[in-house]
């Protein structure tokens, strides 16, 4: 009887197919796990942006700063949000409404997301972005515009970034109003 020239004595063999069968697992959650990791990263370097707010806009899109149009009124008030929404669709426009993280806080004592900030403005979700913690509203919001030439509803000077964002001393770059006896008032539009 020929003896294979790789012999491998008793029960090596299956001991070595269990082994690998065992790294196998381990290697495919080790994969799994790195794709986590490079994925969370990925969120944290690019500033939490959606897919939603890189698509491109519509010729008549604007960028509401939701974080400051809620005071309009005095308070932070949905209520303010989704008639300065509905005023600009009546003029024709598109609105993308940009929140702070902490924006749920201020309007219902917890925190929310797109989802529930939409339908809190009764907004599309793919139109409402609310930045992660940590994230300026702010930065997306001049980011967006600058990169989409689009106009910004805000009562806010936005003065700290006019280095980062020059447009912004540009006239009617910014669209100002404000809410008064349950009307939205323009000052410019």
């Amino acid at each position: 009887m020929r003896r294979p020239l790789f012999a491998l004595p008793g029960n090596t063999f299956l001991r070595i197919t269990r082994l690998m069968s065992e790294f196998s697992d381990l290697a495919l959650l080790g994969i799994g796990a790195a794709a986590l990791f490079v994925i969370y990263v990925l969120r944290v370097l690019l500033g939490g942006k959606r897919a939603v707010v890189e698509e491109g806009f519509p010729d008549n899109a604007i960028l509401v700063d939701g974080s400051n149009v809620m005071f309009w009124g005095g308070d932070p008030s949905a209520h303010v949000l989704k008639s300065v929404v509905a005023s600009l669709v009546a003029k024709g426009f598109a609105p993308y409404v940009i929140f702070d993280a902490n924006v749920g806080y201020k309007l219902s004592d917890r925190y929310l997301d797109d989802a529930p900030m939409a339908k809190l403005i009764d907004v599309p979700v793919d139109r409402v972005l609310v930045v992660e913690k940590g994230i300026s509203a702010d930065d997306r919001i001049l980011e967006i515009a600058r990169d989409q030439g689009l106009r910004v509803v805000t009562n806010d000077r936005f003065r700290d970034w006019k280095g980062t964002y020059p447009m912004i001393s540009k006239k009617g770059f910014f669209v100002r109003g404000s809410f008064k006896g349950g009307n939205v008032q323009w000052q410019s539009i």
